[in-house]
């Protein structure tokens, strides 16, 4: 039991055990972590060590002699001198704080979370208690960070499910409405009276409708084959932000700042456009009675320190795009399901819930991260971390082509897709073109039918996703029987194939699904 008061004799009768014991007592006092004070029955501090001076912010010789209740918060006082005496009827071991919200104040008045933990000192005939105080605001900071670091993984976890579901959605859906435009593209030249070419025409813009929103789908859930190029995030932004001014109108107000140096990407254009496209959107859905978008765009360095709060990103130069507003800015349950697709605060049928779905998909499959910061009445920032590069170690991907006039050809096509009606149907639509069409609904078949082809396969078209095999390693097994073979993939679904195949080779090309069929032979002309 610790002593709270340490009597010290002179002269020749000292006992050396005993003062060895004191000064290791006085040893253990003062190496402890912890606040450690002595309080009388009266609650009147009678020892303190250097960790309760430094804890604190007062020197030993202030304290002594004052009164515990100092120590504790203003509002609390009151209550502490019940509880000292409630204490004193019934003294014994006590810690105090697990589970409690107890505070300490200091001597600058400023408040600090602790744990309390009491003993009765009965020696000497005294009725004092020692009490341990200890800080838990440094632990209790790095459990909250630990709180929204798990939060945040949480939540990156439930988008990417939901982007592996969405992804599943659009392929199949993908398919259909490739089914739907084919047969529309096939029916309407045969069509002579105006009303059935219209309703035909109608069905066709009614599936590219259709396409559009799984675009935005598979964006969402990163299924998309990017053309990444060079660009200075300055100059496109600037440009989206002159569109945008005029598209949002006289009462918002639009201010670009640019980084004070270009600030280089590699990034798809047109997805970039798409992201600043949403950006807009929402801003200008936040602001019904106008305002200000901001957009600023600027260069970070991200260390050990703070990936933390950006669980996608590895530590690196980035190029971070700060686009805010000054609207009503959003609930924090609002601000939870933000990236969720179809969810939306709009009126029905005002919007399709997957504007910001789809630039968080684009964000992340490009190597970046998306940050919120927001809340009700004070506006909304979003920020945009793209992976910044070096030009002189970037080169452009992706040149335009030129427009094909003729469409038809003589050349043989291995086509391999394995939904039948798919298959029938761009093997007829091919056929119409003038080409040589061998089929195969299985890629195990396409192998067999490349190994007893005698004659040259100028063009293998096949899907991406199939079962038992992908499109990308069906292609690397045909190209060592015939390496002069032309590869062209479709796809409404690719599921990271490219990711790990790395890019696409000189003589591979790839068309979303779905796709018009004017489209596809124009692709296939430039190819062959």
């Amino acid at each position: 039991m610790l002593r709270a008061k340490v009597e010290v004799s002179t002269g020749a009768d000292v006992d050396p055990t005993s003062r060895q014991n004191e000064d290791r007592f006085r040893q253990v006092l003062e190496a402890a972590p912890d606040a450690i004070l002595e309080v009388d029955a009266d609650g009147r501090i009678t020892l303190v060590n250097a960790a309760a001076e430094h804890m604190f912010g007062y020197a030993r010789g202030e304290l002594a002699g004052l009164s515990m209740e100092i120590l504790v918060p203003a509002t609390r006082r009151h209550r502490h001198a019940r509880h000292r005496a409630a204490y004193a009827q019934n003294p014994r071991s006590r810690p105090m704080g697990p589970g409690l919200e107890l505070e300490a104040q200091r001597r600058d008045g400023t408040l600090f979370p602790v744990e309390i933990s009491l003993s009765p000192n009965s020696s000497h005939d005294s009725k004092n208690v020692i009490a341990i105080v200890r800080d838990v605001s440094q632990r209790n900071q790095m459990e909250m960070m630990l709180r929204r670091s798990e939060e945040r993984l949480r939540q990156a976890e439930k988008l990417e499910s939901l982007g592996r579901l969405a992804g599943g959605v659009a392929h199949e859906f993908n398919n259909l409405l490739s089914m739907i435009l084919g047969y529309s593209e096939l029916l309407l030249p045969s069509l002579q009276a105006e009303t059935p070419r219209n309703y035909v025409e109608k069905i066709s813009i009614s599936a590219k409708r259709a396409a559009s929103l799984t675009r935005q789908l598979l964006a969402f859930g990163r299924r998309q084959v990017l053309t990444p190029r060079l660009l200075d995030l300055n100059e496109v932004v600037a440009d989206s932000c002159r569109i945008a001014s005029r598209l949002l109108g006289e009462d918002i107000e639009t201010i670009m700042l640019p980084a004070l140096e270009p600030a280089w990407i590699k990034a798809d254009p047109a997805q970039v456009d798409q992201i600043m496209a949403n950006l807009a959107s929402n801003a200008h859905a936040a602001m019904p009675d106008g305002g200000k978008m901001t957009v600023a765009v600027s260069t970070v360095e991200i260390d050990e320190t703070n990936t933390s709060q950006y669980p996608n990103l590895t530590p690196g130069k980035y190029v971070l795009l700060c686009v805010s507003d000054t609207g009503t800015g959003m609930l924090p349950e609002v601000k939870a399901r933000l990236f969720e697709p179809f969810f939306s605060t709009r009126e029905f049928g005002q919007g399709t819930g997957l504007g910001l779905a789809s630039m968080y998909g684009i964000v992340i499959q490009s190597g970046g991260s998306v940050s919120v910061h927001s809340q009700p009445g004070m506006g909304t920032t979003f920020q945009i971390f793209l992976p910044c590069v070096q030009p002189d170690k970037e080169v452009q991907v992706g040149a335009p082509t030129k427009d094909i006039a003729s469409l038809g050809g003589t050349e043989t096509i291995l086509l391999v897709e394995d939904q039948e009606p798919l298959l029938d149907l761009a093997r007829e639509f091919l056929e119409s073109l003038g080409y040589r069409v061998l089929t195969a609904n299985l890629p195990e078949k396409a192998l067999r039918i490349s190994s007893e082809f005698a004659e040259r396969i100028h063009l293998l078209l096949t899907d991406v996703l199939m079962p038992g095999m992908d499109g990308h390693e069906l292609a690397r097994q045909l190209k060592t029987q015939r390496p002069e073979m032309k590869v062209l993939y479709v796809s409404g679904f690719v599921d990271r194939v490219f990711e790990h195949a790395g890019a696409l080779a000189s003589a591979e090309a790839f068309m979303e699904k779905p796709y018009a069929f004017d489209e596809l032979g124009r692709k296939i002309r430039e190819m062959l």
